[in-house]
């Protein structure tokens, strides 16, 4: 089905990247794809959560996207599409607004902080404080853990967010996979092989590796992501239909990437999920905590 867009009330969505345009029509929003295959990442990044934990066992949510072909004035598009998730009355609040409001330099204070462990620390309890949200800790890990798996290299601060009515808050939908699956292809060129731009990626809001990061928000929260692994055949399974919105000689590539980037990934979250976070090491007793530290420490160091 196309959809027509011939409004110009459309809005600019502000990323790391760019600008992305956006509409909201009816009860969805719609996007274009921007600098690759944004559509494709965000549609196939759901597809696969829908295989996870996250709304079965956790209190959390995520965004479901679909692919869409749009008319936009004139011109044939691709983009996804997904339902607003917001209630009549409710509004998103990004962090980098919400410290704002709070008149807190986020910036500043995460700059001053000397590890990545202090950061998630600062990020996540602060957060927790300023909202009354006691379980913001474990909904940044776990928001870490999915960027980590698809490798989502745009989680700036205006992509976290929490919903707020009344003053009253809320835990917001995992939304804006769309940087995912090296979908950019300005910065990561269709001719450079998956690997070699796998090990460049780096994981947002810290500008560290996305191992680092994950490993920060375990230590201190624990693992919150389940996911079980997923076959070649699978992936292309679900991958088939998306691919059918990108020219033919693209395909193929699209497809390698992914399967590059989820069975690595999916491989290497299982690796590290038995961390155990800090706050249950305090429950053991001196000798087995001092162990258990310790090991961490050399797990943390050497995946570096």
């Amino acid at each position: 089905m196309n959809i027509h867009f011939v409004t110009d009330e459309k809005i600019a969505e502000t990323s790391s990247k760019g600008n992305q345009e956006k509409w909201k029509d009816g009860n969805r929003w719609y996007k274009l794809d921007q600098f690759g295959y944004e559509a494709l990442a965000e549609s196939a990044v759901s597809c696969f959560l829908e295989q996870s934990n996250i709304e079965t066992d956790t209190s959390f949510h995520f965004t479901h996207y679909r692919m869409e072909r749009m008319n936009v004035h004139g011109r044939d598009r691709t983009g996804c599409s997904s339902e607003n998730f917001l209630r009549p009355g409710q509004s998103i609040i990004t962090l980098s607004r919400l410290f704002r409001k709070n008149n807190i330099d986020l910036k500043a204070a995460l700059t001053r902080l000397p590890s990545d462990i202090r950061r998630v620390s600062y990020l996540a309890e602060t957060t927790a404080d300023l909202t009354g949200l006691r379980d913001f800790p474990r909904y940044l890990a776990l928001l870490f853990e999915v960027d980590a798996l698809f490798l989502n290299d745009d989680r700036h601060l205006n992509n976290i967010a929490v919903l707020e009515q009344d003053g009253c808050f809320d835990y917001c939908p995992i939304f804006d996979n769309g940087a995912a699956l090296l979908s950019n292809t300005q910065i990561s060129p269709m001719d450079i092989a998956p690997k070699a731009l796998i090990s460049s990626v780096r994981a947002r809001p810290f500008n560290t590796t996305f191992n680092r990061q994950i490993l920060s928000a375990r230590k201190l929260y624990g693992s919150q992501l389940r996911i079980r692994k997923f076959s070649r055949s699978e992936i292309r399974d679900v991958l088939q239909p998306m691919l059918s919105y990108y020219a033919q000689r693209d395909r193929g590539i699209i497809l390698d990437r992914v399967n590059s980037i989820v069975v690595r990934q999916v491989s290497l979250s299982a690796s590290s999920h038995n961390l155990r976070p800090l706050a249950a090491l305090k429950k053991l007793s001196s000798r087995r905590a001092l162990f258990v530290y310790l090991l961490i420490f050399v797990i943390y160091n050497y995946s570096k």
